[in-house]
């Protein structure tokens, strides 16, 4: 069994509810620390020659698509390296779109390439995502893996629950709901 080490670290800033990063989304701020993370180590993303060569042949020599050049700006000077996975945690999803770890990966100039996912467990997410990372390493499912956590709790919005379907007659009183208690703090059980 190999050991799985952290070579980088990033982090943003701690905000305040409503504060000076209340417009910024959970996944800026996650492609924010991943990209500095890499960055930090010397590092460039690459995609692998062996995932190349299981590409399409149509695909196989083309290089980084209009997506990718757009988010990748890592000095050529960095050592390439293929990261096999990246592993966010974000617990307060709504309104994000889907899979916000894929987004972040992208936003951070990672390969379409490279697999992504989110985590969420409530409290710990992004310490779980680095247990994930470090269990798929230490079990040679991988050999480089990007982990860790982004949350914006000024960013989760209401919800209107019976507005699919209409409110009809309820109204004035329908209900709304503050997902940064439902889906972030209320314990769902009691």
């Amino acid at each position: 069994m190999r050991d799985a080490v952290i070579v980088s670290g990033a982090r943003t800033a701690v905000g305040s509810f409503g504060g000076g990063l209340k417009d910024v989304r959970a996944v800026d701020l996650g492609a924010l620390v991943i990209k500095e993370a890499i960055r930090r180590a010397g590092l460039r993303p690459e995609v692998s020659a062996t995932v190349r060569a299981c590409r399409p042949d149509v695909f196989r020599d083309v290089g980084k698509t209009d997506l990718r050049k757009k988010y990748d700006d890592y000095p050529e000077t960095y050592a390439p390296v293929y990261f096999d996975e990246c592993i966010m945690g974000n617990v307060l999803q709504a309104g994000l779109g889907q899979n916000p770890g894929r987004q972040s990966s992208i936003y951070a100039g990672l390969p379409e390439e490279t697999n992504a996912i989110t985590v969420n467990m409530v409290c710990a997410s992004g310490m779980k995502a680095i247990a994930l990372a470090a269990q798929a390493i230490r079990a040679g499912d991988a050999e480089t893996i990007v982990a860790g956590g982004m949350e914006s709790m000024s960013n989760a919005p209401f919800a209107l629950p019976d507005a699919r379907w209409g409110y009809r007659m309820s109204m004035p009183f329908g209900k709304i709901t503050d997902l940064v208690v439902f889906d972030g703090l209320y314990e769902i059980f009691n």
